[in-house]
């Protein structure tokens, strides 16, 4: 099997010609306050992925983990989660 193919792309039109346009569904998944749906979720996962963004667009993802209900939904825009050894931090 050879090596991938890389492809160097520099505007929105580009990305879309190679991608296509996302679907209705997920371009309007953005929310701006947590559902019950993920206050449920985070109060059984064991595992969630944190990322950011900085202002010049570079991004970061750390995974985060303990036993269930480690994270903790203090109000609908803010989830604490506690650092651990082992948790890197972004």
């Amino acid at each position: 099997m050879g090596q991938p193919t890389r492809t160097e792309l520099s505007t929105d039109e580009e990305l879309t010609a190679l991608m296509g346009r996302p679907s209705a569904r997920a371009a309007n998944k953005d929310r701006t306050r947590l559902h019950t749906m993920d206050r449920q979720w985070l109060a059984a996962s064991p595992f969630c992925l944190v990322g950011t963004a900085a202002a010049d667009g570079t991004c970061d993802v750390s995974p985060k983990g303990d036993p269930p209900g480690f994270a903790h939904v203090l109000d609908d825009t803010t989830v604490v989660i506690p650092e651990r050894a082992g948790n890197p931090s972004s």
